[in-house]
């Protein structure tokens, strides 16, 4: 995988962020809640873990694309 695609993929999960961050603004203004809006709530929350998990991953994939053709000396 190649840089592009990584940094693609970054930038649409920001995205991705940014809304949910929105809705939960929008969730949190609001003083009641009906049981659809919790169970949306509950949905993002796994979302965001979901992110997060992929985010890891992308960034420890660039990692070792950057250490892959690195030469050490000793």
């Amino acid at each position: 995988m190649d840089d592009g695609p990584i940094a693609g993929l970054t930038e649409k999960l920001r995205r991705e962020i940014e809304l949910i961050q929105q809705d939960e603004r929008l969730y949190r203004s609001q003083p009641h809640h009906s049981l659809a809006d919790q169970e949306a709530r509950a949905k993002r929350e796994v979302r965001i873990l979901q992110i997060r998990e992929k985010l890891r991953t992308l960034i420890e994939r660039a990692k070792q694309r950057s250490n892959h053709g690195s030469v050490w000396y000793g």
